[in-house]
């Protein structure tokens, strides 16, 4: 949506997820790193995102880069692209995953005492009640919490209803990498997929 409204929209992404290995005879885990580098180039490209930035850590590990590194990487960025938003996770990582907490903290240290609006990602209520806890459990998406942070849509900072051509380019981008959201995808039906992933929910830190 912010690039179809004329913002400059930057993805930065901490690993390349090279450790998640779902079907080892499909993606197998030594070329994983690079399998999973040239699906994101195509979800991004699906979203129309053209700045993109790796940090080059490895995936599992972010917990183990001196907090300063890492910082410092970020702060690059932020000299260089001068956002006035950053969208991210919480320190819970949404998921539970370490990296995710990692790079939640990260984002607090390189935002500290700048005029930078930093947003956590959570799930909608309703959207979570009626679709993904069930996924959870057979699909275990958050695989290190019990329970991700959930909050109704009117109580989000940032709180959307995705318009189905959003929404379309979307479901699109998850298809684009399959090795991580193929079992989820395809046993979900379409209804009910859009239904899940239509809502965009953000909480200002």
């Amino acid at each position: 949506m912010a690039v179809e409204n004329g913002q400059s929209v930057i993805c930065v992404t901490a690993t390349r997820g090279e450790a998640g290995v779902q079907d080892e005879s499909r993606w197998p885990a030594k070329k994983l790193g690079s399998i999973r580098e040239f699906e994101l180039k195509l979800a991004l490209k699906e979203l129309g995102i053209t700045k993109h930035h790796w940090l080059n850590y490895n995936d599992g590990h972010c917990k183990d880069i001196p907090e300063q590194k890492a910082t410092d990487k970020l702060l690059e960025l932020i000299e260089k692209y001068r956002p006035n938003t950053i969208l991210t996770f919480g320190p819970e990582g949404l998921t539970g995953h370490p990296d995710h907490q990692t790079i939640s903290n990260w984002v607090d240290c390189a935002t500290q005492g700048k005029s930078i609006q930093v947003y956590h990602a959570v799930e909608e209520l309703e959207s979570y009640e009626k679709f993904l806890r069930n996924a959870d459990k057979k699909f275990n998406i958050y695989f290190n919490i019990d329970k991700p942070p959930v909050k109704n849509i009117v109580d989000c900072e940032i709180g959307i209803n995705l318009d189905n051509k959003i929404l379309a380019k979307k479901i699109k981008a998850l298809h684009a990498m399959p090795s991580q959201t193929e079992a989820l995808l395809s046993n979900i039906s379409k209804e009910n997929l859009e239904l899940m992933f239509r809502c965009e929910c953000f909480v200002a830190n």
